[in-house]
């Protein structure tokens, strides 16, 4: 499969690529700073009350990538089962929401803004292009399975603003391990089981947020992406006295904007193109080829990727009239909304299955 690079000069630097791996002395001087600054981190705060819903933060301690999402919907989908309410909250990254003040939405309901924060707003609906530039890419897949959501930076008066809109008997908080002041029930760890540091050094040198140390803060640990049950050796010393899941990432459906659905065998004699704007593009290529897919080509562009007319073009441009264009869920609502329609555009789904899930949840059932 052939790798097509469209990152933006903001990621080149961030990798260090081509001639901005002259900047590698400088960035690694401000990692020793950051990493200063990481290990200053409050010990967490207790719950100091039993009453409100339960709270369930998922996160992780290296930039994007972590599988934080479909951990999520996969916890959210249990609890539902046994008659729950699960609801979420979601910091809404590159959606206006989030830097205007907050926004709820509820499932197949309007609302209104009365009983909500101030500067918050109800989402009333649109496209899923609107709700990712309103919202943030990652409350798109959460509309899209129903669940009610704050979207809020500060993600105490977002566990504030879905409890009395919704009255959710747990709040699950996507990307919250780092906040430290909040009061958690339920504190999930996300791990890569292959790299479970990343690079092993601290932004901006490499991709930790926080030292590896600060894995002894978590509940609960969850190796993503695990081939076996293997703890890895890197991280054994900072788990061995926590609660181990392991979880692999599925492909679920292969789908168009009708909602037909595909399998590998249905795509015979097409040319498979790969269009991901997401922090670990290897991981959805694996996951196609698992599929059964067999890809010529796969185009990578930066997590949150503001898809332009302009970039489809030249794409489209690149392949020819057989070629079968697909992307992730987490692109779609950009995506499809710029697609021309005499080209082949499909959606594959992911989900996140965890081995023993109902003890990783027992502390908060």
């Amino acid at each position: 499969m052939r790798i097509v690079e469209r990152y933006s000069k903001r990621m080149r630097i961030f990798m260090g690529a081509g001639g901005w791996s002259l900047l590698g002395p400088f960035r690694y001087a401000l990692s020793i700073f950051y990493g200063l600054h990481a290990r200053m981190t409050p010990v967490p705060t207790p719950r100091a009350t039993v009453s409100g819903p339960k709270i369930i933060s998922v996160g992780n301690i290296e930039v994007g990538g972590g599988g934080k999402t479909p951990c999520v919907l996969a916890i959210a989908s249990a609890l539902a089962a046994k008659g729950l309410k699960p609801a979420v909250v979601t910091r809404g990254y590159g959606g206006s929401a989030s830097r205007s003040g907050g926004a709820v939405a509820l499932p197949g309901e309007a609302g209104g803004d009365s009983d909500l924060p101030e500067g918050y707003t109800m989402w009333t609906g649109g496209s899923e292009f609107e709700a990712s530039r309103e919202l943030g890419d990652e409350a798109v897949l959460y509309i899209r399975a129903g669940l009610p959501l704050a979207v809020d930076r500060d993600r105490a008066r977002g566990i504030r603003a879905i409890s009395e809109a919704a009255g959710p008997t747990h709040v699950i908080l996507d990307d919250a391990f780092h906040r430290t002041a909040l009061p958690k029930d339920l504190d999930i760890l996300l791990l890569d089981a292959e790299k479970p540091f990343g690079t092993g050094r601290l932004l901006p040198f490499g991709t930790l947020r926080e030292p590896s140390s600060a894995s002894a803060r978590a509940g609960a640990v969850v190796f993503t992406r695990a081939r076996d049950r293997s703890v890895p050796v890197e991280a054994a010393r900072f788990v061995e006295d926590k609660p181990v899941f392991f979880s692999r990432h599925l492909a679920s459906s292969l789908s168009d904007c009708k909602g037909a659905r595909f399998d590998a065998a249905g795509l015979a004699g097409a040319q498979i193109a790969l269009l991901s704007g997401i922090a670990k593009p290897g991981s959805f290529e694996d996951t196609a080829v698992e599929f059964g897919l067999d890809p010529e080509v796969s185009f990578r562009y930066d997590d949150h990727h503001e898809y332009s007319a302009g970039d489809i073009t030249e794409i489209i441009e690149e392949c020819t009239a057989r070629t079968v264009f697909v992307t992730t869920a987490k692109d779609w609502g950009k995506v499809s909304s710029i697609f021309p329609e005499e080209a082949r555009l499909l959606r594959l789904d992911m989900d996140m299955e965890i081995a023993g899930m109902e003890e990783l949840l027992a502390p908060v059932l």
